[in-house]
């Protein structure tokens, strides 16, 4: 006599075998992105290969476009990965000191140092295509046209990082305590973040040494601090 076979037993191992396959594209995805990651360190964004990165993991490009539509759309994917470690690098730091002066100081070192430890993608984050950094900010839901307008808010000031915010919110403490001048916070927090921005900048390039940069960093930010104070 035939048995009947339940229909919860046919749908369990389909749900299993889904799961499975989920958890594999993932695993894909994430394996893409560090080869993206090792690729565009090695070769910045000028010599990105997705040929190379598809090399990397051991399948064909065409595998790559299943995930990623294009170049610019897996950079976008690993610039977001490196705000991420970005974000936490620099709150950690600004955990550490309670001190409206030394925070300052270690925000400012922080940002420097990851700029120059992570060269590659520093230049890609803040340099070579900002609008990554502005599509980051407005979130998956924008669309291409809010996208396009992106660099003014409502109020016409510029889209903030979090390292500005920490920034802000350090001078405002100083100003509270007295430590600080009064004074508009935020322009005084785009002057610090444009002044070490700028050093960074110039120790990822041909104009000077990272070692000559490092010398400088804590004299710069010393001098910046200072003129914050009454």
């Amino acid at each position: 006599m035939a048995t009947s076979t339940s229909p919860i037993a046919i749908i369990r191992p389909r749900k299993k075998s889904r799961a499975r396959g989920e958890v594999e594209k993932l695993e894909l995805r994430a394996s893409i992105l560090r080869a993206a990651s090792e690729e565009f360190l090695e070769h910045s964004y000028e010599g990105f290969s997705l040929r190379r990165v598809a090399e990397r993991i051991g399948y064909t490009p065409t595998t790559i476009y299943i995930y990623f539509k294009d170049k610019d759309q897996l950079l976008r994917e690993t610039v977001r990965d490196g705000f991420a470690a970005f974000d936490v690098t620099i709150q950690n730091a600004a955990l550490k000191h309670t001190d409206p002066r030394e925070r300052l100081h270690a925000l400012g070192q922080t940002y420097f140092e990851f700029g120059l430890q992570n060269a590659a993608l520093y230049r890609l984050m803040f340099m070579q295509r900002a609008d990554f950094l502005l599509l980051r900010l407005l979130g998956s839901g924008a669309t291409e046209e809010m996208r396009a307008a992106a660099l003014l808010d409502p109020s016409g000031a510029p889209h903030r990082v979090v390292a500005q915010d920490l920034l802000v919110a350090a001078i405002k403490e100083g100003i509270e305590t007295g430590q600080f001048l009064e004074g508009d916070a935020i322009a005084k927090a785009d002057a610090l973040w444009a002044s070490v921005h700028g050093l960074t900048s110039l120790a990822l390039s041909p104009l000077m040494s990272p070692d000559h940069a490092r010398s400088l960093i804590d004299q710069l930010l010393e001098n910046l601090i200072r003129g914050l104070e009454p």
